[in-house]
């Protein structure tokens, strides 16, 4: 008797041994999911995604080429000529050739909370004539030791001051923009906001509420969210003020940058000032104004004298606040959508989808280079949504989704990949050792027809039952010592399996002496050729028991050993066959009447009908016979009526085959 001890197994998880293969790979599917959102939420998975959103912001399409903005910057160069801390009067002088080229504004990115002299009253004179220069503070951060800074005193307590605090990533990266910030007792306006409003007077933008949400900035058509501190890929972040993302696709024109030296010395034509915005402000490295940004495609377009990114890879503060109202014009004049994130259900359900498909991936069952193709496909889709999406100035997270993806795949792989082996383990205790090899590997190829659940599946089969038994072992028994009846049962149970398996046979049990033997399970069969196929093999079975048994009477005659005959019962019909037993532990079974009938035609009348030699007679039910064809030469014995059986069965003897 086959039985099978789940033990065996211990090394799956013994709870999800009998839960459907769909089910447990979308629970593992959702344990990666909590753990990618919890790995998110913790933060740790907020440097990938920045690293993505930096990577994504070179693929934007560049804005036109900005002519509104002009630049003077203060060189190394000017430092040597003109002295540091650049004097109030050289300054002075510089605003007022500024003012002569009629800018709509004048932004000044240059602390003078203390004066510089010689040249003070009339940098103050300069201030009070000329109501369109701006003037950067700092807004500072007492917590942070960060003290504040504030304006010439002649700009004291007016709108025309602006802070350039810049709030930074923990990498060091400048992402994000201020609007506003707010102490408690005033609202300040950033510098770049403060210089773009005043441009934009004219045309008549001036800044509102949003229709929808009145705690929203519009200018012109656009709306500026407030930054939430959850968008996209930030976890937690400080969004302290009204914060935005910038989106750096903004290009300063070449043509309009210049030195501190070139507009004191008469090289910047007025008419390149006429109703522009013109910035002044230090682009020295020795200045330490500077900035890292996450891209550099601004520069495509700009010299590289004067020095606008540093040898350390950075940027003028100048720059960085002229490419902030740069942004916010294009937010006002052209429509322009600013990056945003989507709401945190949308997000999680977005990483969800992407751990989903991963599963998806694992249950298409392909071989390992066909799963990972297929895994490179979709990570290739998911990386175009995601590129899609930002170009519509989405920001959808992209690290999170590409590791949930490939960990339910790869999850879900392994445990198709273990349940796959201790299914084949399965099939193969119960019958590798009793069924012939390509009898095994179709049990196997056909295994999610044949096994459920860590059990063999209930199946209507049509087959053909063999049961072979010694005739006379009782007194073989009596005449054998116990070790010497095992050794001579074992060498005769050996030769009848081998003859079973030679046959494409699998054998059922072994109870006593006796051997029970299926042909046409535990695959089914699907055509009445392959029904009579298994009958014919069968018969072809018998008949070579016969012989191999011959076989072994001659050397067991030598040695002095019992001889032995054996009677062989066939019959073909229907059963149903299965694992029985308990949870843990259980057999392939077979029952039904044509189990019972070959049992009884092997028991009939059973010490005669035997033919010349007496080693083997094989009986066969008509119902066998009919799927024969005529192979075999048959001696009819009558009808017979079976005890629990209502009707009588043709019962045959087969004398060998008709080729012999």
């Amino acid at each position: 008797m086959i039985q099978i001890d789940k033990a065996r197994w211990r090394w799956l998880p013994e709870r999800l041994i009998g839960w459907p293969v769909p089910v447990v790979c979308l629970l593992l599917g959702h344990l990666v999911f909590a753990g990618m959102v919890g790995l998110w939420q913790a933060g740790m998975l907020q440097a990938l995604e920045l690293l993505g959103y930096d990577r994504a912001l070179g693929w934007q399409a560049p804005a036109p080429l900005d002519e509104r903005i002009v630049l003077i910057g203060e060189t190394e160069a000017d430092i040597h000529r003109w002295g540091y801390p650049l004097p109030d009067g050289v300054l002075a002088e510089a605003l007022e050739r500024l003012a002569q080229g009629r800018p709509r504004v004048i932004g000044v990115d240059k602390y003078r909370d203390i004066p510089v002299p010689p040249g003070s009253e009339r940098l103050d004179q300069v201030l009070r004539r000329h109501p369109e220069i701006v003037w950067v503070t700092k807004f500072g951060n007492f917590a942070a030791h960060d003290p504040a800074v504030a304006p010439p005193p002649a700009l004291v307590d007016t709108a025309r001051t602006g802070f350039s605090d810049i709030p930074l990533d923990e990498d060091g990266l400048t992402r994000r923009g201020l609007l506003f910030l707010d102490d408690g007792r005033q609202v300040s306006s950033a510098f770049a906001l403060v210089m773009a409003l005043r441009y934009l007077r004219p045309e008549r933008i001036v800044p509102q509420a949003d229709s929808q949400h009145a705690d929203h900035l519009r200018l012109g058509a656009t709306t500026i969210p407030p930054l939430e501190t959850d968008a996209g890929a930030y976890v937690h972040a400080d969004t302290a003020g009204y914060q935005y993302l910038l989106d750096y696709r903004g290009r300063l024109s070449a043509a309009r940058i210049y030195t501190l030296t070139d507009l004191l010395q008469g090289r910047l034509p007025a008419v390149q000032l006429a109703d522009k915005i013109v910035l002044l402000g230090g682009m020295a490295e020795s200045l330490r104004d500077d900035f890292q940004i996450p891209t550099r495609r601004f520069l495509a377009d700009v010299p590289t004298i004067p020095p606008l990114a540093g040898s350390n890879g950075r940027i003028p503060g100048v720059v960085l606040h002229a490419l902030q109202v740069d942004q916010l014009l294009r937010f006002a004049l052209a429509g322009d959508s600013p990056i945003r994130g989507l709401p945190d259900f949308a997000e999680v359900g977005w990483l969800w989808l992407w751990c989903l498909a991963g599963v998806g991936l694992a249950l298409s069952r392909v071989r390992f280079r066909h799963l990972l193709t297929l895994m490179a496909g979709a990570l290739i889709l998911l990386a175009g949504v995601w590129r899609i999406a930002f170009l519509h100035q989405i920001w959808l997270p992209l690290a999170t989704p590409v590791l949930g993806l490939t960990a339910a795949a790869a999850l879900s792989a392994a445990y198709l990949s273990a349940h796959d082996h201790a299914e084949r383990r399965l099939l193969m205790s119960l019958f590798a050792r009793q069924v012939a090899p390509e009898v095994a590997d179709t049990l196997w190829r056909e295994r999610t027809r044949l096994v459920a659940g860590g059990r063999l599946l209930p199946q209507h089969l049509i087959a053909t039952v063999l049961f072979a038994d010694i005739r006379g072992f009782a007194s073989i028994a009596e005449n054998l010592e116990p070790a010497q009846l095992m050794d001579w049962l074992n060498v005769y149970m050996a030769a009848m399996t081998q003859a079973v398996m030679a046959h494409g046979g699998m054998v059922r049990q072994y109870v006593g002496d006796e051997v029970m033997a299926l042909f046409g399970a535990p695959a089914p069969r699907r055509t009445e050729a392959e029904v009579a196929g298994d009958a014919a093999r069968a018969v072809e079975c018998a008949l070579a028991m016969g012989e191999r048994l011959r076989r072994l009477n001659a050397v067991w005659a030598q040695h002095g050993l019992p001889v032995a005959a054996v009677r062989i019962g066939i019959y073909t019909g229907p059963l149903v066959a299965g694992s029985l037993g308990d949870s843990q532990r259980f057999e392939y079974a077979v029952v039904g009447d044509t189990v019972n009938i070959a049992s009884r035609l092997e028991n009939f009348d059973k010490d005669a009908h035997h033919p010349v030699g007496g080693f083997c007679r094989v009986l066969v039910g008509d119902a066998t016979l009919r799927y024969l064809g005529g192979r075999f030469r048959v001696t009819a014995l009558g009808q017979v009526r079976f005890k629990g059986k209502n009707q009588e069965l043709a019962v045959y003897r087969v004398d060998g085959e008709i080729s012999e």
